[in-house]
């Protein structure tokens, strides 16, 4: 018997042993796991967190063109409060406003969406179009809390942009990286951050969508309004389910006058993050503001197929609004949802 014990321990201090080793490949080759590690432990609870962060810079809008750039970030957080998944685009909206005549009808799309179109590869020192580096930024995030992610160090390069001063960040992603942080860590702190629980890795979806329908031409009587709106949905899947739903608008408003010249730009957060401020309380039949309708939306989607979450019926209200036609969504969620609905629509096909 006392043999057997002795053999036992010392089997089971040769594993313990091999256990501290380095990990290797099937060739013998060592392999830095340290942020693979991190990552695949992220979330072995099952509980995580869907958070949305948009960055909003309207500094490039001149004489002649009105310009918007959203940076938008989507991120699963889990119950440390570690990225598990990340993904991160730019909406980049221009209008031509010469001669105060608001150019509108055009589509737009993201930095992401024109991906080889939108030409960085050419002129970028590592051969990377913005939407590769985009997503190598994403995947360096990883495993990283929203403190690590605000304290990545940026540098100003010759062409006094920052970039990120960490050379292996650097290397896959050497464009200006400050709006990216910023999107990423707001998404990360996300007050309306929708929880769920999954025994699997759910997959992270993402969609932007633009329209510019409120925009107005400039008259002798009043300003012309440049009004490229975004709507954005975020939706965690797995197997075929919504497990987590958020959305969100931006209205930057940008006035010109009858040659084209800039006014005021207002943009006063997004509607999730304005809250009571955006006002729509006391305006809304059922006493809710605007971000508390979307979360009603986002509650009404979760659990079903994404086939029944990209295909919900509308009616058309008594003032011509494309309102829920669901009596039980319509109860929470009474706002006008045509964009909502085609923006989730859209996530939903990726």
């Amino acid at each position: 018997m006392k043999r057997l014990l002795c053999v036992f321990f010392a089997l089971l201090l040769a594993t313990s042993m091999l256990a501290g080793c380095s990990n290797q490949t099937g060739d013998g080759k060592e392999t830095d796991t340290s942020r693979q590690d991190t990552t695949a432990e992220a979330g072995d609870s099952g509980e995580y967190k869907l958070g949305m962060g948009v960055v909003v810079n309207t500094e490039d809008s001149k004489d002649t063109t009105a310009q918007t750039e959203a940076t938008f970030a989507a991120v699963i957080t889990d119950d440390a409060g570690k990225i598990v998944d990340c993904y991160i685009d730019t909406a980049q909206n221009k209008m031509n406003i010469a001669d105060g005549i608001a150019e509108k009808g055009q589509a737009y799309q993201t930095k992401q969406e024109l991906g080889s179109e939108y030409g960085m590869k050419d002129i970028s020192g590592i051969g990377k179009e913005w939407n590769e580096q985009a997503d190598f930024f994403a995947a360096f995030v990883k495993g990283m809390t929203k403190e690590e992610v605000s304290a990545i160090k940026t540098e100003e390069n010759d062409a006094g942009t920052l970039v990120a001063a960490e050379e292996d960040l650097y290397a896959g992603c050497t464009m200006g990286v400050t709006e990216m942080i910023q999107a990423v860590a707001k998404a990360c702190g996300d007050d309306q951050a929708y929880a769920f629980h999954s025994t699997s890795a759910p997959q992270l979806q993402f969609a932007a969508q633009t329209e510019d329908s409120s925009s107005k031409d400039a008259t002798d009587e009043a300003d012309g309004l440049a009004a490229m709106y975004t709507t954005f949905a975020a939706v965690a899947v797995d197997d075929g389910r919504v497990l987590a739903c958020c959305v969100d608008q931006i209205e930057p408003k940008i006035s010109f006058t009858m040659d084209g010249t800039i006014g005021d730009i207002q943009y006063d957060g997004s509607k999730r993050e304005q809250k009571e401020d955006y006002q729509m309380k006391d305006v809304s039949g059922i006493g809710k503001e605007w971000y508390e309708q979307a979360r009603a939306f986002a509650d009404f989607v979760v659990g079903k197929t994404t086939e029944e979450a990209a295909n919900i019926e509308t009616r058309q209200n008594d003032s011509g609004m494309i309102v829920a036609a669901d009596e039980d969504l319509y109860a929470g969620c009474t706002i006008g949802i045509e964009p909502l609905a085609s923006v989730l629509a859209k996530a939903l096909e990726k």
